[in-house]
């Protein structure tokens, strides 16, 4: 057998599928709390009704939200397949319905964005294509033939490399000054001492939970660690449910086994793998590698632009950059009719809600977005031949506010350019 044959078969290979079924049951738990408090907290209306003009990803103009009220029902709905998930109940069509649906709330509305949402979509992608409805279960009740106590061995591998990858990074994007120095936390946390131990025990648990995790000798403490950094993050910044998620995805780094033995679960034999190594087989473990590299690489694209992410925002969207910087600030735009010459102010307080204007000015994207749309407007009551100015101003962790971007370049004429960085972004000054 090749070393190609033998990963494949590893795999592949069936291992008790206790883990994949209690993450499901809590997975769906945390995904119907997730829509329905998104609901009763606002964020619908705020995020998705009340704006007449939202921020979608480039090349996703055309995704907009429902119109009146259909954005409630939309997350009633995502609350509704949630509850099948959770009982595994027509398991794949409600997994598959809610990561498209919550998909397509990240990707209509940057406003509010969160690492955390992305992870999400990461995560429900691929138990879309997990067995994790053959155990416990409606489906098994609706079809006992398809009951089992196995899943490949590749379920397990996917949310420790993927919680491995968000932990790493995580760590990494805390060393740099403004995170170093306790200045992010200066206005959440007055104390020095507890801003500055918030600080470096969070890049220490996020380099080391990891490892510790993955031996028997050190899992003990790890969790414990888990739970405490957890639950506080939980009380103290009110993140939503990554911290429940985070804790849920421990079960994979746990032998199922342990797992068993506290539920008071029978023991489980071990089952031999004498499934076929077909071609589809060893084509996945190669997709599973190229998306693995992916998820490597995204983090560290924002070399290409050769800026500060924080400030520019280049490359720090999935980047697992989170909790690292805040931003406030204003922004305004100009606008020249240069067929008359005549200029004037739009203000976005006219035609944005608060949530959409409290993002607005530390995004460059969003500005160059809002910029675009006002020209749309101004076509429409046959206003064709015109230049678009932002003037801003925004502190980046509280430092002297200073311009976002060049106020002497018009953006209703400059095109967006994804992979280079915009020229008209200003450089952070150094104080």
């Amino acid at each position: 057998m090749t070393n190609a044959d033998s990963l494949t078969s590893r795999f592949w290979k069936p291992v008790d599928n206790t883990p994949l079924v209690i993450f499901r049951i809590l997975l769906g738990f945390l995904l119907f709390f997730q829509s329905i408090n998104d609901i009763f907290s606002d964020r619908v209306r705020t995020l998705f009704i009340e704006p007449a003009f939202t921020f979608p990803f480039m090349g996703f103009e055309w995704l907009r939200p429902l119109p009146g009220n259909g954005m409630y029902f939309y997350f009633l709905l995502m609350g509704l397949l949630a509850i099948m998930i959770m009982l595994g109940a027509f398991y794949r069509v409600a997994m598959i319905g809610y990561t498209l649906l919550w998909t397509a709330t990240y990707i209509m509305q940057k406003c509010g964005y969160n690492n955390h949402y992305y992870l999400i979509i990461l995560i429900c992608s691929f138990m879309c294509m997990m067995p994790a409805h053959r155990r416990l279960s409606v489906d098994v009740w609706r079809r006992p033939s398809i009951k089992s106590s196995y899943c490949p061995q590749w379920c397990s591998w996917f949310f420790i490399a993927q919680f491995g990858i968000v932990y790493t990074y995580a760590a990494i994007a805390k060393l740099y000054p403004d995170w170093l120095s306790g200045r992010y936390l200066e206005s959440t946390l007055t104390s020095n001492w507890i801003r500055y131990f918030l600080c470096y025990i969070g890049i220490i648990f996020d380099f080391l939970i990891t490892p510790l995790m993955l031996f028997r000798r050190t899992r003990t403490w790890g969790m414990a660690a888990a739970c405490i950094f957890h639950l506080t993050n939980a009380v103290v910044f009110t993140i939503g449910i990554f911290p429940f998620l985070a804790l849920s995805a421990m079960l994979f780094f746990y032998p199922p086994d342990v797992i068993r033995q506290l539920l008071r679960w029978p023991e489980l034999k071990p089952k031999a793998n004498n499934a076929s190594l077909t071609i589809w087989k060893k084509l996945a473990v190669y997709a599973m590698g190229i998306y693995l590299l992916i998820q490597v690489l995204l983090p560290i694209r924002y070399l290409l632009f050769g800026t500060q992410p924080y400030w520019s925002e280049e490359g720090f969207r999935m980047s697992w950059r989170m909790m690292s910087r805040n931003k406030s600030g204003w922004v305004y735009f100009k606008i020249v009719n240069n067929d008359t010459h005549k200029s004037w102010i739009d203000e976005p307080e006219a035609r944005l809600n608060y949530a959409s204007l409290n993002s607005l000015p530390g995004f460059p994207d969003m500005i160059w977005q809002y910029a675009q749309h006002i020209k749309e407007i101004y076509a429409k009551e046959g206003i064709h031949n015109i230049s678009i100015y932002a003037v801003s101003s925004v502190s980046l962790n509280g430092r002297h506010p200073q311009p976002l971007v060049d106020p002497k370049t018009d953006l209703a004429n400059t095109p967006w350019e994804p992979y280079r960085h915009a020229n008209w972004i200003v450089p952070l000054e150094h104080e």
